[in-house]
């Protein structure tokens, strides 16, 4: 049997994402080529979101404070738009970096849940992200 392409990604979908993916199908388009395309939206949000992070000036100890505050937060996508919640809880409702995380857009909210998952994987150059100093 042949090995499959390294960059070869398949899945199966349980019945809501099916119903989602079919629903956003252009005619002609395989449900796996609709679902490469809204990952491609997906990532161009995250982008978004990340500048948006940047925006906030976060020092570097200030972002690995909040890297630090999720630190065995359960992230999932209906938790993540209240991941802003579990930084003000652990900082202090009133704390200027937890102010600053509660102002995030959906985008943003996203973008900070992704750099602590990888973060927490042992990608310590989210920090560097974060804070705007990307190689």
């Amino acid at each position: 049997m042949a090995k499959a392409a390294k960059n070869h990604v398949s899945f199966r979908a349980p019945p809501a994402l099916l119903e989602f993916l079919q629903r956003r199908r252009e005619e002609g388009e395989s449900l796996g080529e609709c679902a490469r395309r809204l990952l491609e939206f997906y990532l161009a949000l995250l982008r978004e979101g990340l500048e948006e992070i940047r925006a906030l000036g976060l020092s570097d100890e200030e972002a690995a404070r909040v890297l630090e505050a999720l630190n065995g937060v359960m992230i999932t996508p209906e938790t993540a738009p209240l991941l802003w919640a579990e930084v003000a809880e652990r900082l202090g409702d009133e704390h200027p970096v937890a102010r600053k995380i509660r102002s995030l857009s959906p985008a943003g909210r996203f973008a900070l849940a992704d750099a602590a998952e990888r973060f927490w994987r042992g990608e310590e150059e989210v920090i560097r992200e974060i804070v705007g100093r990307t190689p």
